[in-house]
């Protein structure tokens, strides 16, 4: 059943596959994806159903440390103090690929981390869905626009536009 979208701080808000599936063809093989933003979990089973295996863990980000682990960070991470969640991915200097609104980019503290980065590159979301509800329940909607920040992902230019598919 479909809902419309009010706003909540809350940062539960599970990602339709659909969001996936736009991207699940630019990601190395070679590496292993890591969503470290637990939720529910389903996560896992998203990523099963798209024929990659996934680091899913209920686990607190923050102590991730470095490692020599051949991975990638995919997730929609928590939307609240972002600018630390960009630093500690930084810190662990792993690529990223990861779905946020699209004004995230233009906030002033995620744009002092950015801007003394290479390799950054963006992705508009070519898909405007509704997110899913800690109850479940889609909504018809997103509040926003969406972009994947991509991080050593080495596409062919920093703006890359994506037909839906």
């Amino acid at each position: 059943m479909n809902q419309h979208f009010v706003w909540t701080k809350n940062n539960e808000w599970e990602t339709p596959i659909d969001y996936w599936k736009q991207i699940v063809d630019l990601i190395p093989t070679e590496l292993k994806i890591n969503d470290p933003f637990y939720m529910n979990g389903n996560a896992k089973k998203h990523w099963k159903i798209l024929g990659r295996e996934i680091i899913h863990e209920n686990k607190d980000f923050y102590k991730i440390e470095k490692n020599n682990n051949k991975e990638i960070f995919v997730s929609n991470p928590p939307h609240t103090k972002f600018h630390l969640l960009l630093e500690h991915l930084f810190y662990l200097d792993k690529p990223f690929i990861l779905l946020i609104p699209i004004n995230k980019i233009a906030n002033k503290k995620t744009q002092k981390i950015l801007i003394e980065k290479n390799n950054i590159q963006i992705i508009p979301s070519p898909i405007y869905k509704g997110f899913i509800t800690p109850e479940g329940l889609q909504t018809r909607g997103c509040p926003q626009y969406y972009c994947y920040l991509c991080y050593k992902l080495n596409l062919p230019c920093d703006l890359y536009f994506m037909k839906e598919k």
